[in-house]
């Protein structure tokens, strides 16, 4: 009787099955990372702008963010009209590759003038799905945005 061959056959192929196992959870780890998720609750202050080459107008505006359990609630002004006000609320909606996407759900805006450059991007903001990715330089945490902003974060906690 050689029941030997058999038993050392088993053995390779049971090493083989972990290998393989081993090997598909490897790479189903890497290309399913956890989903990221704004954990930190933060607010900061800061200024945005529009400029218009053709018209020479510009457009200035401070912003106001503050994140509670994941959603973004921002609020925009403008110092040279108090009556532009916008309040919108950025909800996650997914994160992948190493992106996190939002959608805006406004919550009031009354602006006083039609065609400000502000209108567009509010217009896109609401209309499209944008991604915000979070990235490390040195030691800052930054957050880089779809429109080409870049923010330091978190702001303030």
């Amino acid at each position: 009787m050689k029941w030997l061959h058999a038993k050392t056959a088993n053995r390779l192929i049971a090493v083989l099955i972990l290998l393989v196992l081993a090997a598909g959870w490897g790479a189903w780890s890497t290309f399913n990372p956890p989903p990221l998720h704004v954990k930190t609750d933060v607010e900061g202050n800061f200024q945005l702008g529009f400029y218009d080459l053709m018209s020479q107008r510009k457009e200035i505006y401070d912003s106001s963010m503050r994140t509670t359990n994941g959603t973004v609630f921002s609020t925009i002004t403008s110092p040279e009209d108090n009556r532009f006000v916008f309040k919108g609320k950025f909800t996650q909606t997914v994160a992948q590759n190493g992106k996190l996407y939002f959608s805006l759900t406004p919550i009031y805006y009354s602006t006083p003038q039609k065609g400000l450059m502000i209108d567009g991007l509010v217009d896109l903001l609401m209309h499209t799905r944008f991604w915000m990715a979070p990235i490390e330089v040195g030691s800052k945490p930054l957050v880089v945005g779809q429109s080409g902003s870049i923010f330091l974060y978190p702001l303030k906690k």
